[in-house]
């Protein structure tokens, strides 16, 4: 594969401008809206605390994480030969690169407290549904490790998935994003404009140049010895 000097840029540009804008405070009226918004509705809708409080449980992540696996190992059993050893490769290269992008988010020199610790008056679903443990702060929300997460898989989808697994897997990543902004432990822009822009800057250099091509075909080998020791091999 060569350069694609146009995409690797455009991505790159659109990663800055997030950022910026960010940084400029032109997102804030959208962050404090949308946190007031959810915020109201656990006291005055009935079960929405409850919900909010449910979906918000370190084994929920676990089950999403283990969802979003057996997506990527349902593509790679439809496969056969060759391209089964890329999906696993491709599964390996997808961690990895969570990995570094949890890294440079926390390396980013922002501080940035979640609001349901910079408004006082705001309602927690500790308190509202104390009978589940469930996450409604952060001391440092920005950006969104929980949003790494989903934005790494959803760019690896949308360049490497069929299309077909488009339909299911972007709005179920976009819902699955929501829970944390719904419980007030992150902005929405700790999701939009800090864990998207450093998965557009991963999807640059990597499926704009040839470096994820070289990664595969690097690791490639190694996968097909494996899987035909496993018996997976198709």
């Amino acid at each position: 594969m060569r350069w694609d000097l146009k995409g690797w840029l455009g991505l790159q540009l659109l990663a800055g401008l997030l950022l910026i804008t960010w940084w400029q405070g032109y997102w804030q009226e959208l962050d404090e809206s949308v946190f007031w918004w959810f915020n109201g509705r656990l006291v005055t809708q009935p079960g929405f605390a409850e919900l909010v409080a449910f979906v918000n449980q370190r084994w929920i992540d676990g089950a999403v994480a283990l969802l979003m696996a057996l997506f990527v190992f349902r593509h790679a059993w439809l496969a056969s030969g060759r391209e089964r050893a890329r999906i696993c490769c491709l599964l390996l290269i997808m961690a990895g690169c969570f990995s570094l992008q949890a890294a440079a988010g926390k390396a980013l020199p922002i501080e940035r407290p979640s609001p349901t610790k910079v408004f006082e008056q705001a309602e927690r679903i500790s308190e509202l549904v104390p009978h589940i443990k469930a996450k409604d702060a952060s001391g440092d929300s920005f950006p969104s490790d929980h949003g790494i997460g989903f934005a790494t898989f959803l760019l690896f989808a949308l360049y490497r998935f069929p299309r077909r697994y488009l339909y299911a897997v972007v709005p179920l990543v976009l819902a699955l994003a929501m829970p944390r902004v719904m419980s007030g432990a992150h902005w929405l822009t700790d999701f939009l404009c800090g864990s998207i822009p450093l998965a557009l800057i991963t999807a640059a250099w990597l499926f704009h140049t040839p470096l994820a091509h070289w990664l595969t075909e690097t690791l490639v080998a190694p996968a097909e010895k494996l899987l035909r020791r496993w018996q997976l091999q198709g």
